[in-house]
């Protein structure tokens, strides 16, 4: 699927949130494959490792085919990296360009990028502008409600939009909020009615469900770490059992291992078995021996003897 602005794709927008260390292609594979109708992310990418021909740093940015419409998430503070990046994500066929400000990691604040651009508009602003003109792509924001309150949403929504910003994605939480705080959406609602372009909430969606009923004038919601162990949220019918699971734990496996190699795909496999497996019986045998898995096939033979063990589950 491809599209011009987002105010031209379809609603409710519903797709899988950008997290560093889990939105990676192979995952974003998996979740398109349970869901295809949703969008994804890649993880956060710094456009200043774009801008100086990083290796390593645009390697975050490959995808495959059946991811799309896949967004490209870029963050930092520089304009002139913004652009080198915007030019190079469009060249590589992202669906779309979209600019982090909502990050709370403290490394990325004291380098005054994520949700520290929330205390200099003016600078965020201009970033947005510079990237609008920079693609033909659509280009969107996702931030958080603010530093420690809501009380500049509205305003820092509207002087995104009027930057050039075709939507925005609102983690409904503060900076100052850890995770564990409930998401808050009434500030969310209140930007949305006084924006032209698409909103998206996101923060604390626990299922398509929790996500519909919190949806209200929004245009749509992202999940982020429900999805953890569980790319099924997606599915209007998940499966009932294990068995039914197995599958497509391999496959996010192989892809996982296709795009990044043996040694480093089984490595970062882990920690989505863990999850995969966290609520079946026997899980903590289970997921003692899955947390040194090596090889492919390893990791085959543990789910197959879970498998065997819990058919019925």
């Amino acid at each position: 699927m491809s599209f011009k602005t987002w105010s031209e794709f379809p609603t409710p927008i519903i797709g899988l949130a950008p997290m560093d260390g889990y939105s990676d292609s192979a995952f974003r594979r998996i979740c398109k494959e349970v869901n295809p109708n949703i969008i994804t992310y890649t993880e956060f990418t710094s456009a200043d490792g774009i801008h100086h021909n990083g290796d390593s740093i645009r390697r975050r940015l490959q995808f495959h085919p059946s991811e799309s419409p896949v967004i490209a998430q870029i963050f930092g503070k520089n304009i002139e990296t913004f652009q080198t990046a915007a030019k190079y994500c469009e060249d590589q066929g992202f669906a779309g360009i979209d600019l982090n400000m909502g990050c709370p990691s403290k490394k990325v604040v004291k380098s005054e990028h994520g949700v520290a651009l929330r205390r200099n508009c003016d600078l965020a602003f201009q970033l947005i502008e510079a990237v609008a003109k920079a693609t033909n792509l659509p280009v969107s924001v996702k931030t958080r409600l603010g530093w420690s309150d809501a009380s500049d949403l509205t305003a820092f929504g509207k002087g995104a939009e009027s930057a050039g910003a075709q939507m925005i994605c609102i983690h409904a939480r503060t900076y100052k909020e850890p995770y564990n705080v409930p998401a808050f959406f009434e500030p969310v609602y209140e930007l949305k009615r006084n924006v032209a372009i698409p909103v998206l909430g996101n923060g604390g969606i626990i299922s398509m469900a929790d996500g519909m009923a919190k949806l209200g004038n929004l245009d749509g919601f992202l999940i982020g770490q429900a999805t953890f162990g569980n790319p099924w949220i997606f599915s209007e019918s998940p499966p009932q059992t294990f068995s039914e699971k197995v599958d497509l734990m391999k496959r996010h496996t192989a892809y996982l291992i296709e795009s990044k190699g043996e040694s480093v795909g089984t490595r970062e496999i882990r920690k989505h078995l863990l999850t995969y497996v966290k609520a079946i019986p026997g899980a903590r045998q289970y997921r003692s021996r899955l947390s040194v898995v090596g090889s492919y096939d390893e990791i085959c033979t543990v789910l197959d003897e879970i498998e065997a063990a819990i058919r019925d589950v």
